[in-house]
């Protein structure tokens, strides 16, 4: 039973000639401190658009609460399912236009990092686009199990597991494989998850992920020595294969050098374990692959780092192996926004407003205030008029629910001088936000979570769905205030 998403409408398909579209050239700001835009955004008639959507237009646009026409309330959570599809099919396509230019011999197998945003249009979209899915708890794997029965994957498709497999994780893993999911892979992080697969009888393809060497503690993956224990037992075991090694970088794809040195040393610990071992055949990058929006040139990325791992496994004297990468924040980030109405203002004492927002910036984004993730956030409307240096601020009585957070860089946005009607979005918020926070939850202050609208473009049609705002009921029902 899912009673938050008792009122969900969904709309006819509408035409998306039927919403406006950006004119051939941009507006130009008379204003020069309006803020930059980023690649994808443009200004019309001074409202902004992202990739050719009039998000002002959105909010305007009335839509059916239970069973009535109303305006979208803010705050409103915006997905655009078409943004995970094209993220997912331009990684593969990067992959292969590189493996046609350098002549690399081994495939790619992009896995979906569930960890990243689990939520159901989420899961579903990658799932219906091609991605294997990478699991990290028992749970993750009911997801799986329901994924399956809905026709968005067969028993066929590659499932990850990685995680620390304690008891009730492994034994659902058992479980998968006893019902048809045939390419479960397990990947160990210490030597008691080998000893309880081999344990078990089950057959299954597995991997070992290595630790990396570095200077901060690090409590993942397997010591060289154990590595090669590890690998002894499987080859012993009767019932596992080891054909994965699962790489753990600790610096992001985007920091250039710094992270290819870190993968050259990561294929030389691969290449003795493949040498001993001839079963494993399969190098998975593991995660930080950076978001779209990173300044990545993915392709020339994918070129670099196909010419790596050919030069080092020639100079080991083994094959180019497989390749597996698991990505979430590339995958997801750059797919959601939020957006926000500027309800009231308070002067600061040093002379910067506060716009106060119609909702929780602690609550909407925890990384923010507690990592200083920064996001994408600009005015929505307005942009006809004067730009001054602003802060936002959310509702809750917590000092901390501010914008920039006290974990960045204290530098004011610029915002309109005109709050009347103002409408402010956050952009590239579509990871760990929902994790880290949680969905449909009781929040600080017991502040409502907004709407959802989810939009699915497809050619010059569009779908949405949406899902109304938390009503007092579902709020404090959470907390035992049960009629």
């Amino acid at each position: 039973m899912c009673p938050n998403h008792a009122h969900i409408e969904v709309y006819e398909k509408r035409k998306l000639s039927a919403l406006p579209r950006p004119f051939a050239q941009p507006e130009v700001s008379p204003y020069p401190v309006a803020p930059a835009l980023p690649e994808g955004y443009e200004v019309r008639d001074g409202r902004l658009f992202q990739r050719g959507l009039d998000l002002m237009n959105i909010v305007e646009t009335p839509v059916f609460v239970n069973g009535q026409l109303e305006r979208p309330a803010t705050p409103l959570y915006i997905r655009r399912l078409a943004a995970l599809r094209d993220n997912y099919h331009s990684l593969k396509g990067w992959f292969e236009a590189a493996k046609r230019a350098v002549g690399y011999p081994g495939s790619l197998l992009v896995a979906y990092a569930s960890k990243a945003n689990p939520s159901q249009p989420v899961v579903r979209t990658l799932l219906q686009a091609g991605a294997a899915y990478e699991c990290s708890s028992a749970f993750d794997v009911d997801i799986v199990r329901y994924a399956a029965a809905r026709g968005w994957m067969d028993r066929a498709r590659p499932i990850l597991a990685n995680g620390f497999k304690i008891p009730i994780y492994a034994k659902a893993l058992f479980r998968l494989k006893a019902e048809g999911f045939q390419n479960v892979l397990p990947i160990f992080d210490d030597m008691e998850e080998v000893e309880l697969f081999a344990a078990s009888g089950v057959p299954f393809e597995v991997g070992l992920r290595s630790r990396t060497d570095s200077d901060s503690l690090n409590r993942f993956g397997l010591p060289p020595d154990d590595m090669a224990s590890a690998a002894a037992q499987i080859a012993a075991s009767g019932n596992l294969t080891l054909t994965t090694f699962h790489a753990m970088q600790t610096v992001s794809a985007g920091r250039g050098l710094q992270y290819q040195v870190a993968l050259k040393h990561s294929l030389r610990k691969y290449a003795a374990l493949r040498r001993q071992f001839p079963t494993l055949h399969r190098f998975n990058f593991g995660g930080g692959m950076p978001a779209r929006t990173s300044g990545l040139d993915f392709a020339d990325w994918w070129h670099s780092t196909l010419r790596l791992i050919m030069t080092v496994c020639a100079e080991e004297g083994i094959p180019a192996p497989d390749l597996m990468i698991e990505t979430g924040r590339y995958m997801v980030q750059d797919h959601a926004a939020k957006l926000f109405r500027v309800v009231k203002t308070r002067m600061g004492e040093d002379g910067v407003p506060y716009y106060m927002i119609d909702g929780s910036i602690m609550s909407n984004f925890p990384d923010a205030w507690a990592l200083g993730e920064a996001f994408t956030v600009l005015p929505v409307n307005n942009w006809d008029g004067e730009f001054v240096p602003a802060r936002l601020a959310g509702l809750t009585c917590d000092h901390d629910d501010v914008y920039p957070t006290r974990k960045m860089e204290d530098i004011p946005l610029l915002l309109p001088a005109n709050t009347d009607g103002l409408v402010v979005g956050f952009f590239d918020c579509g990871a760990y936000q929902e994790t880290l926070g949680g969905r449909n939850g009781s929040k600080h202050c017991l502040l409502p979570e907004g709407g959802e609208l989810i939009l699915d473009e497809d050619g010059d049609e569009i779908g949405m769905e949406y899902d109304g705002p938390q009503v007092a009921g579902e709020v404090l029902g959470n907390l035992g205030y049960c009629a």
